[in-house]
């Protein structure tokens, strides 16, 4: 049985047991009244009260004690109804201390599952920490090694190179159509001098030195983060040399995210993830184009 429902028979009992004592008390009132009254008819006999007077006074006592006697006959029928209700309150408390006693341990047991889990949660969170944090390392280790490679190949300058254009967009050919040459053009009405290969590259260039060039002769690097971005070499490469850059003190690299998850991005580079990003999820090209422009604009 629930303790919901002993509690209510609790309730329920009490309230007979307060009933019937209201009913005992009033049957007492009664019994009280009518011993006053054989009192006071006792107390007007005397010795001039006639035969006649006496025998219609005994024959009311007679009847008033009657009444007593029915009296007594309801109240030790009252008695007897509160003695088992007694009896049944004190089983339904008896059963309610054990429910409460089980319910308790109930209680306990699953205290004790919650926090088995969460221990279990914490170490694992602490794994999944320690994960990261070497895979960062290593990422951030190979940078520094590449940042190192790139500049002891780079000749000695006085002078900074010119900057040629505003925004180097890096992004795979898949997302040419949908995404990257409307933003392009979108960039490109704003007064953002691009480096896009349909616009920047002609026929018999280097690929690789006209990359090279373009990140070196550009301000901000936009990637924009597919999972097609993700299988490319060339991509990477862009990326690699724009994270180059960015170990030399300068803050270069502008994410968009392509129809892409947080666990994705995580995945392909920790440190690019924790980067705030533009999300065509959540934004327009013209939106995106807008929100770029203003960080070259400065």
């Amino acid at each position: 049985m629930s303790i919901s429902t002993i509690t209510s028979t609790i309730g329920r009992i009490q309230r007979e047991l307060a009933d019937l004592s209201a009913k005992s008390s009033q049957e007492t009132k009664k019994e009280v009244a009518l011993y006053s009254k054989i009192n006071q008819i006792q107390r007007s006999i005397n010795k001039s009260t006639t035969i006649s007077t006496i025998n219609s006074k005994r024959s009311e006592i007679e009847r008033y004690q009657r009444e007593i006697a029915s009296i007594s006959e309801k109240r030790s029928q009252i008695a007897k109804k509160e003695a088992e209700k007694n009896a049944a309150l004190l089983k339904a408390r008896l059963d309610l201390a054990k429910e409460e006693e089980k319910e308790q341990k109930r209680l306990a047991q699953v205290r004790e599952r919650e926090l088995k889990k969460e221990l279990e949660l914490e170490k694992e969170r602490q794994r999944n920490q320690l994960a990261f944090q070497r895979t960062l390392n290593a990422e951030i280790q190979a940078t520094s090694a590449l940042a190192r490679r790139v500049e002891a190949t780079v000749e000695n300058h006085i002078e900074a190179p010119e900057i040629k254009y505003d925004l180097f967009i890096s992004h795979a050919s898949e997302d040419k159509e949908d995404l990257v040459r409307p933003l392009a053009l979108a960039l490109e009405k704003r007064g953002v001098q691009v480096w896009y290969d349909e616009f920047t590259l002609k026929v018999g260039d280097s690929l690789r030195r006209s990359i090279d060039s373009g990140l070196s002769n550009s301000r901000f690097g936009t990637i924009v983060l597919s999972s097609s971005f993700f299988s490319k070499n060339w991509t990477n490469y862009e990326l690699d040399g724009m994270t180059a850059q960015e170990m030399s003190g300068r803050k270069m690299i502008l994410p968009i995210w392509h129809k892409v998850s947080k666990d994705e991005v995580m995945r392909f580079s920790p440190s690019i993830a924790d980067k705030v990003a533009l999300n065509t999820s959540l934004l327009n090209i013209d939106e995106i184009a807008e929100q770029l422009a203003d960080v070259v604009r400065g």
